[in-house]
Order: structure tokens, then sequence, then C-alpha cells
């Protein structure tokens, strides 16, 4: 009776940092530009990076790849602060609420799996958002008929866009979304996302035109045991691609 794909609004985590990352580019930062990952404490706050060991400096697009959380702080300040992200995400058609700070960057706002799949797919539509919906096909008097395209709007620049594909690619190919990789070496992108207490856990990928959002977690908040965005959500995501990809082999052979 609950549709955990749009009334739920779970926190993205970082799922969400391809747009702090997007705001940045907005105003002239680039994937190979220098950002520091350094530990950093902003009014007593003070966010962790897991088990990443601090190089100094490493670059926005291995910021993005090995989700480095401070680095993400640091890309949020480029961007404008946290006003100008939330501004960047509404855009993508996540509704929010979003908090004024800088937790922003490691995904504190809130969002359906519904919106947050849908935003993605403009990284892989030349910066096309499309509108969601269910339907597939329509027939009338027995017969398939014509179904106009989904509605798309402008939310970034192609060139933009496929900058930040190029850096969700590299999430996987070497970052955190490395368990998402199907066999056979397929070009993926994507991004993984753990909140608190592992109560959330995403990955959102594409792989070709398809776009696949997936969400893992309980519908009171209860903590999961130790479920990272990197762990089951990726591999579901893998399986899926695989075996989707399967039954495209077999219909195409006959």
């Amino acid at each position: 009776p609950f549709n955990r794909a749009t009334p739920a609004r779970p926190h993205p985590g970082s799922a969400f940092k391809p747009f702090v990352f997007l705001a940045a580019l907005e105003r002239g930062a680039t994937p190979a530009d220098p950002v520091a990952d350094t530990p950093l404490t902003l009014g007593g706050w003070s966010p962790g990076n897991g088990e990443w060991r601090s190089r100094g400096e490493i670059t926005l697009e291995e910021a993005l790849a090995q989700s480095v959380n401070t680095a993400a702080v640091s890309v949020l300040g480029r961007a404008g602060g946290a006003r100008e992200v939330a501004a960047v995400a509404r855009r993508f058609g996540l509704a929010g609420p979003f908090p004024n700070d800088a937790t922003l960057a490691l995904g504190t706002g809130e969002v359906t799996p519904l919106e947050l799949t849908s935003a993605y797919a403009a990284f892989v539509n030349g910066g096309l958002l499309p509108a969601p919906r269910g339907l597939a096909a329509a027939r009338a008097d027995g017969r398939t008929v014509p179904i106009a395209p989904p509605a798309a709007t402008r939310a970034a620049t192609p060139e933009n866009a496929a900058a930040i594909r190029r850096m969700l690619e590299a999430v996987v190919a070497r970052g955190t979304g490395r368990a998402a990789q199907p066999p056979g070496g397929r070009a993926v992108a994507g991004k993984t996302g753990t909140t608190q207490d592992f109560r959330d856990a995403w990955f959102v990928g594409a792989s070709g035109p398809l776009v696949i959002g997936i969400w893992l977690g309980n519908d009171d908040a209860a903590p999961m045991l130790e479920v990272r965005g990197g762990s089951l959500p990726a591999r579901l995501f893998r399986d899926i691609v695989e075996g989707l990809g399967g039954e495209a082999r077999a219909a195409v052979g006959g």
C-alpha cells in the first residue's frame, strides 16, 4: 500500500554530490581542477572521510569518484554555497527540502527515488530532463497507437552534462561504485550514496540509455547492518543490467 518510489523521501547521501559538482562546473570549474581532501571544520562541524587517506589535493573527478566528503564540502563553497546548489537540484526536479548549510554537500536534503533517478537521466540525455511517467505502450481498438516521447526540459548544457557523465563513469571504473560494473567492460556511469548509521543505501546509474535508481532502507529509518551504496545497491544494479543484456541478446538471436 506504500509506494516507496514516490511519497517516501529518504536522504540521498552522497548520491546528491553530482549536483554539487555540476554547480561548480557552471561557475567555471573543470573536472581536472584540484581540490583539498584534508580535514576541515565549519562552525564546529567536521565531516569525516571514512577510510579515505588524505593526499592533500586531488582532482574534482577523483573527489567524486572516491566520494571524499571534505572535498565535496569545499566544492560546495566553489559552487556558491548551499542556496546555489539547492537551486541547481530544483532545476533537475528535486523538490527538497534542502538545508541551507554545508551539510547539503553530503546529501542531507530529501528526495524521492523517482525524482533522483529522473534527475540522473538528464546527465545521460545531453542535459535534458525527462518528465517521468509510467506509460510504456498504448492500444486502441485492438491496435497499437503511437505515444509521444516524454516532455523534456533543459536542466544543463550538453557540455556540462557530458562532463558529469564522465565523472560518474570514473565512480564505477575506479571509485566507490566498482561493484556496479557488469562483465564485458561496457561503460557504466553512476553514484553511490550511504547515509548516517547505514539508514539509506543508494546506487543510481546508467548503462547506455537505461537509468536505474536503487534505494535500500527501512520504512522506520532504522539502521541497516553496514549496507553501503557501493555494496548491495551497486551489485543489484550490475545484476539487473546483466539480466537485461542477456534478455536483449536472446531476443536478437531469435
